[in-house]
């Protein structure tokens, strides 16, 4: 009996191929680890929307399956599949043809394109979701995005109710349990070993994510205005580049710029979302235009686009899209007047002091970007109207525009925000000692 073991042994050893193993960051050297053996190898490059490049070469460790961020998962060996998903692109290879076949993404066989578990609806555009969750068991519809499909889940763990709605590029849900809802239109009842799940995913109407009930009607809500796709290049190097093409809802153009060096590298690609997201996790704010921004050594030069097929073939904003805006500032007003300048974007700013509101701070100006930070670091993301902040004690005022000329002219409108009150902390302070004091005096 120990003959046939080690013959067994021995048969699932010689079956393990030799794998490489490293990883590189941005296209710079592969930083290598001792190669590895397994029955399957991979090969992994994500190609990121802010345009870092990573690549990993090694082991597969649950046999021939890959999970993608988004939760889809691929089976197929020795082919490269692509795919795009909220974090940029993917050339994934699982293979399994020789010792070293992780070495590039390569294809030994006809290719099987990777599809959802169920068939997609070809040419859908995006439709408007609900996208906001709560853990109160309460209702939300707080914020909106627009994807491929809607995401309703509502999932009770014990005496606990967590909802979340969201925007989907595939019609896939996965469950605690790693089980996956994939039904299209239909709100499932789902169990699972910890959870309860009422799960939907649809498309058929704006918002259709509101709610999921099984067994009452849907209301009736207006149809919704599907978006066309539009063909993008699809290419990226350290020069520029017009290869390759790909359909999507937006195509994205994006240049990084290293201001040390002035090393570049390009990154054009299509998108179902109307943003990007950039290292520091900001998203950008506008459609069709060129915006510019600079994090630690790199310039970024970023636009997301529409207007027709190719439209990221450069990223430009010339004298038809500069602004004439108001450029002025005053303190102790809420409100100025002044010159003008000229730049892509105008702005406003405004500070008051809630505590003596004659203490105030007006600025209006120009601008190459959209983004101006309150003073605890969040960004401003209310693009071309009013958005307001108080943090200790002052109230922040912020709008950014380029609508049209002289957007930044009228000044944002008061909002009443309950002034604080200090003499409240005095008041509690004047009851602790008289407390104090009578305890002192009961003790005597």
């Amino acid at each position: 009996m120990i003959l046939p073991t080690i013959l067994l042994a021995f048969i699932n050893y010689s079956l393990a191929i030799k794998c490489k193993s490293c990883y590189s960051y941005n296209n710079q050297a592969c930083i290598q680890t001792p190669d590895c053996e397994s029955d399957v190898c991979i090969y992994e490059q994500l190609n990121s929307a802010n345009g870092i490049v990573h690549t990993l070469r090694t082991c597969a460790t649950k046999g021939a399956i890959y999970t993608f961020d988004d939760g889809t998962t691929m089976t197929n060996t020795n082919q490269c599949v692509t795919k795009t998903t909220r974090q940029g692109q993917y050339y994934v290879s699982l293979c399994t043809s020789g010792d070293y076949c992780n070495l590039n993404c390569r294809t030994t066989v006809t290719p099987i394109p990777l599809v959802p578990t169920i068939e997609p609806i070809v040419g859908t555009g995006a439709i408007s979701c609900y996208d906001c969750s709560t853990s109160d068991g309460t209702d939300c519809q707080t914020n909106q995005c627009k994807g491929t499909y809607c995401g309703y889940e509502r999932k009770l763990v014990g005496n606990q109710m967590y909802l979340t709605k969201s925007c989907l590029a595939d019609p896939i849900i996965t469950l605690d349990d790693s089980t996956q809802v994939t039904q299209v239109d239909i709100c499932e009842v789902r169990n699972t070993a910890d959870s309860s799940y009422y799960v939907k995913i649809c498309n058929d109407v704006n918002f259709c994510n509101n709610y999921c009930s099984p067994g009452q009607a849907q209301p009736t809500l207006p149809t919704p205005q599907k978006q066309a796709l539009v063909t993008c290049y699809d290419c990226q190097g350290s020069s520029d580049c017009f290869t390759g093409s790909c359909q999507g809802l937006y195509c994205i153009y994006e240049k990084q710029t290293r201001i040390s060096n002035q090393n570049t590298y390009y990154t054009k690609t299509c998108s179902a979302y109307p943003y990007a997201t950039y290292p520091d996790k900001q998203t950008t704010q506008t459609i069709d235009q060129c915006e510019t921004k600079i994090l630690n050594d790199v310039r970024y030069e970023v636009k997301i686009c529409q207007t027709g097929s190719y439209c990221n073939s450069k990223c430009q904003n010339d004298a038809s899209n500069l602004m004439t805006c108001t450029q002025c500032q005053a303190s102790n007003q809420n409100d100025c007047s002044g010159t003008t300048c000229t730049g892509h974007y105008c702005t406003f700013v405004r500070e008051i002091n809630q505590l003596d509101p004659s203490k105030s701070f007006v600025k209006k100006a120009c601008s190459s970007s959209p983004y101006i930070a309150f003073p605890d670091n969040s960004i401003y993301n209310n693009f071309g109207a009013c958005q307001y902040k108080t943090l200790s004690s002052v109230q922040y005022s912020v709008k950014i525009c380029n609508s049209t000329s002289y957007c930044n002219s009228y000044a944002c409108p008061d909002v009443n925000i309950p002034t604080p009150s200090p003499q409240n902390s005095v008041s509690r302070l004047n009851f602790l000692l008289l407390f104090i004091i009578t305890i002192i005096f009961s003790a005597i």
